[in-house]
């Protein structure tokens, strides 16, 4: 009788033992499963208008192209340059007498395709056998604007006082050519002389060999 009880006790004992295996082994299944994911997040919404394929770029900043532009309307005519002109003796220039003042006269021509002016003295050298003489301004003259037309004339008078001759005791420059910058220009003209020798006044305060300013007409 004993046996048997201790034999049912064994038993029960190992049906307690059995159950609650199972149950802690449900528990570390329950533990070791993961959480069931959250719902996912909704997908970023997609633009409401795609990019344009075709469309054109921004325009890109003007480059200079290298040209000039060309001169407001009403601006007037450009200044006369040396690469405009040809110079020359003026008709009837020649030789003076030694007792009265001398005149030696370059006319100007425009030579260019378009119009150009001029205004105010020319720088004008005496080239000779003494050196170069550059000659002074003839003040009292009031300058003018000269308009030059292609073809058209502008002229620039030398006044000199002729020497007498060294018989006389006059120092003389004898001249050989007229080298000529026209105004507001550093080019340079060349004229061959073609008057009587001027006194060698090239040292004088007031010498009576002198340059006009630019004038339309002699």
């Amino acid at each position: 009788m004993r046996i048997r009880q201790l034999s049912a006790a064994i038993g029960l004992v190992a049906a307690l033992t059995v159950t609650l295996t199972g149950c802690g082994d449900d528990a570390a299944d329950t533990a070791a499963k993961p959480a069931a994911p959250a719902a996912s997040a909704p997908a970023a919404a997609a633009p409401s208008a795609a990019a344009p394929t075709g469309g054109q770029a921004a325009p890109p900043s003007a480059q200079p192209s290298g040209r000039g532009s060309a001169p407001a309307a009403g601006s007037g005519p450009r200044t006369c340059v040396a690469a405009d002109l040809k110079a020359a003796l003026a008709p009837g220039t020649g030789a003076q007498t030694p007792d009265q003042q001398g005149a030696e006269e370059i006319e100007l021509t425009n030579q260019s395709k378009a119009a150009c002016t001029m205004k105010g003295y020319p720088g004008v050298d005496l080239v000779g056998d003494k050196g170069t003489w550059n000659l002074p301004r003839y003040q009292p003259a009031q300058p003018e604007q000269v308009t030059l037309q292609p073809g058209g004339k502008a002229y620039v008078r030398i006044d000199y006082l002729p020497s007498g001759g060294q018989g006389q005791g006059q120092a003389e420059f004898k001249v050989q050519k007229i080298v000529l910058t026209p105004p507001d220009d550093t080019r340079q003209l060349t004229v061959q002389w073609s008057g009587a020798a001027p006194q060698d006044q090239s040292g004088a305060t007031h010498p009576g060999t002198y340059v006009r300013p630019v004038a339309a007409t002699r």
